[in-house]
């Protein structure tokens, strides 16, 4: 599963300049050789989205994460989909997924669904599809060794048994992920190919979605765009979700913030999910914008910023060390400063606002941290630290001298790791902020002190989150978790204790995940600071009805990989045309 949150190139000094001074920004019309120009579709028909690709689009593999925005949701769908809100899963696909006993997991195909070239969508599809995990480049692969044998197809029914005890948590996360692709265009596929094919601007995706590529109007450097299916969308005939209104969906490349919010005043562009420093000022201005809540915090929370220490490194080994930042840290002051109250203060546990019901309160209020320099100046003593001059050196008498890493050019972290540099330097710990160019090769490979991260998304299971976090074997290069390299075996035990409880157990799976907030509490492998946001900016100048905290229009705000199948898709078919 992919689900990327990219964002930032501005600071809110220059958007606000951008407002005052009236700039007009002009959508964006270039295509290659006879390619259909953005302004020939018409405005009353077309959505326009942005804030999810950056660089050219990459084709239309729906397995390897960087497909074209919308790909997932608009054209290939999944089994399931999953309301982070409600917190409930969506039959899609699939009338039911379900374990009929503890090995088996079924799957009852729903009738009545045809792909966009006319042909009848069925099992075989299903099973065919889940078992490309076969191949080591798919992303499920490691859930389809723990399959007894391939998923086989009866009727309408595709059968999983499982060889042992199921990682019933993952496995529901990626029933809901896993795109359904048709057999007939796949059959060939290899391993060596899985995640490059159809990942080209000549493909021709086929899928049970609302919308199929439109060639005639993408351009791979500027745009992509999605026309309606000439094949009645199965979800609305079925009565589940409206017909979608627009004709047309073209998600606009990225360029910077200050075009993007252009392009949003001007109502060139109707939805935006980048993060836009500064856009508190303009909702309810008289600029047409709104935003999923009308007041602070504006928008959802997506993900959860933590200061990850390279803990193969000293002093970040020392847990004392690490809490002892904890303490140093004001984050109120990063929430209120850097963002303007865009963003919430994270818990103690990391766990995000829909993951509520199992964070132990008793244990953070025992053994959670809050800003106090004091306390962090105590801790460090205690444990040995010494201060010589402004700074501490270690225990051994060794200087300290730190770097806190976030990638170029993400202005609001930027400013963060500013602030929390200034705050651990105040109680005597040397850090410098760095933003290097190639943040995520030295994240990747564990060459860097200190550094900025939120890889893990919200999900249907904080069993992704401690997954993040303790994720072994450590590899040469960490691609997707742990990042700061903690080994605590005892921890990935219980990670995987929880993965093998049966999903919506929450009284087994609270068990579990107190011991495990127990240990985050004390160990700190990875510092929780802020929720980041679902950045999401909406011009009602041609398309109203958006989601809204303050309605029963409760889905996800957000074109982002991984959030159509998160509701996303009911907010595009419940818009209409003001």
């Amino acid at each position: 599963m992919s689900m990327r949150t990219m964002k930032r190139v501005l600071g809110s000094g220059t958007l606000i300049t951008a407002l005052v001074t009236g700039v007009v920004v002009v959508l964006l019309t270039s295509g290659g050789a006879g390619a259909q120009r953005a302004a020939d579709y018409p405005r009353n028909q077309t959505l326009y989205t942005g804030g999810t690709q950056w660089g050219n689009v990459n084709g239309y593999n729906p397995f390897n994460g960087q497909y074209a925005t919308g790909q997932v949701g608009l054209v290939n769908e999944t089994l399931l989909r999953y309301d982070p809100l409600k917190d409930k899963y969506i039959p899609w696909l699939a009338t039911s997924a379900k374990f009929t006993s503890a090995k088996v997991f079924q799957v009852v195909v729903r009738s009545g669904v045809k792909w966009s070239d006319g042909t009848e969508f069925t099992a075989q599809d299903v099973a065919f599809t889940f078992n490309l995990g076969q191949f080591p480049a798919a992303f499920w692969h490691n859930l389809w060794q723990s399959l007894a044998g391939p998923a086989t197809a009866s009727g309408n029914t595709v059968t999983f048994t499982f060889k042992g005890t199921p990682d019933y948590q993952q496995w529901f996360n990626n029933v809901w992920n896993v795109p359904i692709v048709q057999k007939a265009q796949w059959k060939d596929v290899t391993n060596t190919n899985l995640v490059t094919f159809n990942a080209d601007a000549n493909a021709t995706p086929i899928g049970t979605g609302p919308y199929v590529l439109d060639k005639a109007g993408t351009d791979p450097a500027v745009r992509v765009v999605w026309k309606k299916s000439p094949i009645e969308w199965w979800a609305s005939k079925a009565g589940l979700i409206p017909e979608p209104k627009p004709n047309y969906v073209i998600d606009i490349v990225n360029s910077s913030n200050n075009v993007a919010l252009g392009l949003v005043i001007n109502g060139q562009e109707d939805l935006n999910n980048n993060y836009l420093p500064g856009i508190s000022q303009l909702v309810g201005g008289g600029y047409g914008l709104s935003t999923y809540y009308d007041k602070a915090p504006y928008d959802l929370s997506a993900n959860t910023a933590w200061l990850v220490p390279n803990v193969t490194r000293a002093p970040m080994n020392d847990a004392k060390f690490r809490q002892a930042m904890a303490y140093a840290i004001n984050v109120d002051q990063i929430v209120k400063v850097d963002y303007g109250n865009l963003v919430l203060k994270s818990n103690a546990t990391g766990l995000l606002p829909i993951w509520n019901k199992y964070v132990d309160n008793a244990l953070v209020k025992q053994l959670g941290f809050k800003y106090d320099p004091a306390k962090a100046a105590q801790i460090l003593t205690s444990a040995g630290y010494k201060k010589q001059g402004k700074w501490f050196v270690t225990p051994q008498g060794k200087p300290i001298k730190l770097t806190l890493i976030v990638p170029q050019g993400w202005s609001d972290w930027m400013q963060a790791i500013n602030m929390i540099a200034a705050d651990l330097q105040k109680v005597g710990i040397n850090v410098t902020p760095a933003y290097p160019a190639n943040f995520f090769t030295l994240r990747n490979a564990g060459t860097f002190d200190l550094a900025i991260d939120n890889s893990a998304q919200q999900s249907d299971t904080p069993w992704t989150y401690y997954n993040y976090m303790f994720n072994l074997p450590i590899l040469r290069q960490q691609t997707f978790a742990n990042f700061g390299r903690y080994t605590n075996k005892a921890a990935w035990n219980l990670a995987d204790q929880l993965d093998k409880i049966p999903v919506g157990n929450t009284a087994a799976m609270n068990k579990v995940i107190s011991q495990i907030q127990k240990i985050t509490l004390t160990q700190l492998p990875i510092i929780p600071l802020w929720y980041n946001g679902v950045w999401a900016q909406f011009s009602d100048q041609v398309w109203t009805n958006w989601p809204s905290g303050n309605t029963t229009r409760q889905y996800m705000p957000a074109m982002w990989r991984g959030y159509l199948q998160m509701t996303g898709i009911d907010m595009i078919a419940h818009l209409k045309l003001k």
